[in-house]
């Protein structure tokens, strides 16, 4: 018998008064010390080494996911000034073709429509996305790996169906959004970090 996994949620439990922030914290803690660094390393040599051979990485989430896609690529882009840039793209950026594509062809295939056209083999495509479940998402792994483009989900809720379709899995097992998202904000800004000092060995 397959267990019920646990539903996903916004808010915490009620709990008496300054209770609930220390609830948060501790599961961010737990979360965050949860994360393995020899996958996180494999994640920032992945970017690197598209910097390195000037390669392009490209990155999309959904909803909160969507603005961390963002974020990511502006530091990305602040890495290297002075020297050679990394091309990074955010594909939740144009609000007309997203809009096109979902209106022509449904949402399931705003990223991976992008992908086709824009994707080649060697480049990097990143997801994040809290479920790992949408259906943009898992059809986006598939057009990248298509491409022939190397994949790195930055994934929650232990990871869903994306898990096992990336090249590298970096999963925060929290079925909490705000806990989930956060560590996420968190993961970008360590990469970022890593790839700046060149600590992908």
């Amino acid at each position: 018998m397959t267990r019920a996994r646990p539903m996903p949620s916004y808010v915490l439990p009620r709990a008496p008064d300054g209770a609930r922030g220390a609830e948060f914290i501790a599961r961010l803690r737990a979360a965050i010390d949860e994360l393995d660094l020899a996958t996180l390393g494999d994640a920032a040599r992945s970017v690197h080494d598209a910097w390195s051979q000037g390669r392009r990485v490209f990155v999309l989430g959904n909803g909160g996911s969507a603005a961390t896609a963002s974020h990511f690529v502006c530091d990305l882009h602040g890495m290297a000034r002075g020297g050679p840039r990394l091309q990074a793209f955010s594909l939740t950026e144009n609000a007309p073709l997203l809009s096109a594509i979902a209106n022509d062809l449904g949402y399931e295939r705003v990223f991976s429509e992008q992908i086709a056209a824009n994707v080649r083999a060697g480049d990097v495509v990143v997801v994040l996305s809290a479920s790992g479940d949408s259906e943009n998402v898992v059809l986006a792994i598939d057009a990248a790996r298509d491409a022939g483009a190397r994949t790195i989900g930055i994934l929650g809720f232990g990871g869903g169906r994306a898990r096992e379709r990336v090249d590298v899995a970096i999963v925060c097992s929290s079925h909490h959004y705000g806990v989930v998202e956060s560590v996420h904000s968190a993961v970008t800004h360590l990469l970022t970090e890593l790839v700046r000092g060149g600590e992908t060995s």
